[in-house]
């Protein structure tokens, strides 16, 4: 039995083989660690005498209006100037709870708290800009930070290789088998 399949194993084995070596030479770029560095923000408005209620929702769709200042490449860019991050760095965000935000910067190598700091003052220079040309009141406030290397292990992207070595292989068997 094993005869009568020999040609497709030799297949799906040279498929695993070549995946298992081009994975070899890209792995690096697999497994090279990355930093996830965040700031954990609430956001708040300065103003005394309005609804607690209506600041707290105000400051809330705010958080969504940064999210899209974020998504603007020339505030990247800016940022990057600005702060001194390594190039390859990037920036997003998101809201976690109703007037929290937290944003996430990627970088491929450590950075110093004073970047991330810098940062987060950017941030709220963008802020205090808007503020003043709209007489509003926004802030960054309740701040945390925090630093997290990403490592992927070289054996979890073996693995997936593999997989995806085997998938491949056996749908080619398959389109083969069908154009026959």
């Amino acid at each position: 039995m094993l005869n009568k399949y020999k040609k497709e194993l030799i297949l799906i084995l040279t498929f695993v083989v070549l995946g298992q070596a081009v994975f070899a030479l890209c792995g690096k770029r697999y497994t090279t660690p990355k930093y996830e560095n965040r700031i954990f923000a609430t956001m708040g408005v300065r103003n005394d005498t309005a609804d607690l209620k209506m600041l707290n929702e105000a400051a809330h769709y705010f958080g969504q209006t940064i999210i899209g200042w974020i998504k603007f490449p020339h505030f990247i860019s800016n940022l990057m100037e600005e702060t001194g991050l390594p190039a390859g760095s990037g920036l997003s965000a998101h809201m976690q709870e109703r007037q929290n935000i937290v944003f996430i910067v990627v970088t491929p190598k450590p950075i110093q708290m004073g970047q991330l700091e810098r940062t987060k003052h950017y941030i709220q220079s963008k802020l205090d800009n808007y503020n003043q040309d709209n007489k509003t009141g926004f802030l960054l406030s309740n701040v945390d930070y925090e630093q997290t290397e990403i490592r992927r292990p070289y054996a979890i992207g073996a693995a997936i290789t593999f997989v995806l070595s085997v998938l491949l292989g056996v749908a080619v068997l398959f389109v083969r088998r069908e154009l026959a």
